[in-house]
């Protein structure tokens, strides 16, 4: 009897693991079952954009200041053309430079009203030439909108110096004597005369008819400094350049002979000057010894 009860055990068991196996049928439904079917949950209607609401006379502001403005102003003007109330809980700048205001906070729209969002924009840093622009974000009880405001800086205008130097220098390329006829002869020929008339000559001569250009505050790039010269210098070399001066440059010929204004007397005392206070030889550059650190 035990050895029956046994085997009856193992086979409840081996039927077990034939039940669990994944080859096992499920069981048919039972007759005249109903069908269930499981309905996905419905999307939420699509709400209407603030548009549908609020209408805007624009989303981006533009303005132009002049070099030097500390900070730009911006005027948004919308209509409330729904026919219920709009209320505008705040609006939220994309920087700190930025701050918009609205006519009260929050700020009820009725029906068919209008009224104005406006920003102030500083403009600190900002480089002549250069733009700035922000966002603004408007939030409502019907939804967001993004506004735009850019600040555009203008470049500086030249000075009247500048324009004058530009203009010198096309005449002076068109004709290096140019620099003693007209206008400019008030600064390259009346300076070399003395109050009593007289020409000058030497350290004076050199600071009206050389260091004007040589030795000006806002010197030219392309005017070489004189005790920098990459090249050896002597008497013939400055009576040279002074004399004959530089074809294809600005540099004129200052010799009488050759439509200049120096005399010959002049030119010499000139010539002396610069041989006693200008080197012969430029300095070289030191070049500072590299160092080794012992480790």
């Amino acid at each position: 009897m035990k050895r029956i009860s046994l085997l009856f055990a193992f086979a409840v068991a081996a039927g077990s693991l034939v039940c669990s196996c994944t080859n096992a049928q499920p069981l048919p439904a039972a007759q005249g079952a109903p069908e269930v079917k499981v309905v996905p949950p419905a999307a939420p209607a699509p709400q209407p954009a603030i548009e549908t609401f609020l209408a805007f006379d624009a989303e981006q502001k533009d303005v132009t200041v002049t070099n030097g403005t500390t900070e730009a102003h911006f005027t948004f003007n919308l209509t409330n053309i729904s026919s219920g109330d709009v209320i505008i809980n705040f609006v939220q700048t994309s920087c700190g430079c930025t701050v918009a205001k609205l006519p009260s906070t929050p700020w009820k729209l009725a029906s068919k009203e209008s009224g104005e969002i406006s920003a102030t924009m500083q403009l600190a840093g900002t480089p002549a030439g250069g733009s700035k622009i922000k966002t603004l974000t408007v939030s409502s009880d019907k939804g967001n909108k993004s506004l735009y405001v850019k600040a555009t800086i203008q470049a500086a205008p030249p000075s009247a110096t500048e324009m004058d130097r530009g203009n010198n220098m096309k005449m002076a390329l068109a004709d290096r004597q140019a620099v003693f006829k007209g206008d400019c002869a008030k600064c390259h020929v009346d300076t070399t005369r003395d109050s009593a008339g007289h020409d000058k000559t030497g350290k004076e001569l050199f600071a009206a008819a050389c260091g004007i250009c040589h030795q000006a505050e806002h010197q030219a790039s392309f005017v070489p400094k004189l005790d920098r010269l990459p090249e050896p210098t002597s008497a013939e070399f400055w009576k040279n350049w002074i004399s004959h001066g530089k074809p294809g440059s600005l540099m004129p010929a200052f010799a009488k002979t050759e439509g200049g204004i120096l005399s010959d007397e002049q030119i010499d005392s000139l010539v002396k000057y610069l041989t006693e206070t200008i080197p012969a030889h430029p300095v070289a550059m030191t070049i500072p010894t590299r160092v080794q650190i012992k480790q």
